[in-house]
């Protein structure tokens, strides 16, 4: 298998602590930059300068830097419950006015959430619908409504061993098209029940997403802002916390897609949710990659909230401040390298027309 060496492994990492600072606490940033690894080896970026490492694991990655991999786990999964614990809330009646939890820290341990007001009940909307936008059932329903090519897959728990026997790898699954495929990789083992094994404790047995078809994908940086620009800044916010959610649970205490499942929750305990099918259709297309644009913003987590040096200020704050309609430096966000005000003209006008035109 292509797994990194582990003196890749740390000299990424320290480049990453070194040369980056997330709006976040310390812990949180080791977290994600643990997480930037990965795709890193997996593309050859960053410290692998085009060496490509395709098989490499968030495990793998928890190991070489000499961390305990239930730790690490348990940590992420920390970050995902005290949002579920938010959202519970909520939904008991509380009139939660900032992003906390409990204790009064703030969600994702972002500072920003300790001075921005929010409506909760918009919130658990946004989390709502952040949490179908990767829903392949659901982007089916959008394919066949706007007449798009949605793609899509999901995270599964696999097999290794079977892996290396039938001659595939971490990349073959990730970038191709399987959908007619699972069932046999289930009868052959490549694909596992969790309810039938421990995978905290068997090494052999990763967390691997699985592409069932190619197509368009999904913007995170779209959704906050199309759900700030359609309803309200905190169902822009809430969108960004179900991808939190997204990035957090692939290395995670459960093996379940847990922002797919908050939204279910949401759908069922949540009788004021007030949203249909239709705009949940219809904010997923929005929200999809346009074919036509060659670079198109899909901010990861770390870069949510990487400070730019110059400006020093973060993309969700940069979102946030253009929802709000205050003043925001220009600079370039997400792995594609975005201005940020030509992606706000280019949601606004998609949305303008999409409002006159439907389309």
């Amino acid at each position: 298998m292509k797994i990194a060496p582990r003196s890749l492994i740390w000299k990424d990492f320290r480049h990453l602590q070194r040369e980056e600072d997330l709006l976040t606490d310390p812990e949180v940033e080791d977290l994600l930059f643990m997480q930037t690894i990965e795709g890193h080896s997996h593309n050859g970026d960053g410290e692998f300068r085009g060496q490509k490492f395709v098989d490499t694991t968030m495990n793998d990655i928890t190991e070489a830097l000499n961390r305990d991999v239930f730790v690490v786990r348990s940590a992420r999964q920390s970050l995902i419950d005290e949002i579920y614990r938010y959202a519970e809330r909520v939904i008991d009646g509380e009139n939660l006015t900032h992003l906390v939890n409990e204790r009064g820290e703030p969600l994702m341990r972002c500072p920003l959430f300790l001075e921005w007001e929010v409506n909760p009940k918009d919130v658990l909307r946004g989390l709502y619908l952040g949490g179908l936008m990767d829903d392949f059932s659901v982007r089916k329903k959008v394919n066949e409504k706007f007449h798009i090519n949605m793609g899509g897959g999901k995270p599964y728990l696999i097999d290794f061993r079977v892996m290396e026997r039938m001659g595939l790898d971490g990349e073959m699954l990730a970038h191709g098209e399987h959908e007619d495929k699972i069932e046999e990789y289930q009868q052959k083992g490549l694909i596992i029940d969790p309810d039938n094994v421990n995978f905290l404790r068997h090494s052999d047995i990763r967390f691997q997403y699985i592409r069932h078809k190619k197509g368009l994908g999904v913007s995170d940086d779209a959704a906050m802002i199309a759900g700030g620009m359609l309803y309200s800044v905190s169902v822009g916010l809430g969108a960004y916390l179900a991808d939190a959610i997204d990035t957090l649970d692939k290395f995670s205490l459960k093996f379940i897609e847990q922002d797919d499942k908050l939204a279910h929750i949401i759908k069922k305990e949540f009788p004021q949710l007030n949203i249909s099918e239709d705009e949940v259709l219809s904010f997923i297309y929005l929200i999809a990659i346009p074919k036509e644009e060659k670079k198109f913003p899909d901010s990861s987590q770390r870069y949510f909230l990487q400070i730019d040096k110059e400006t020093h200020m973060s993309t969700v704050e940069s979102h946030y401040r253009f929802l709000t309609g205050q003043p925001y430096p220009h600079f370039k966000i997400s792995y594609e390298r975005v201005l940020n005000e030509e992606f706000y003209q280019y949601m606004k006008k998609r949305i303008a027309d999409f409002k006159k035109n439907g389309v």
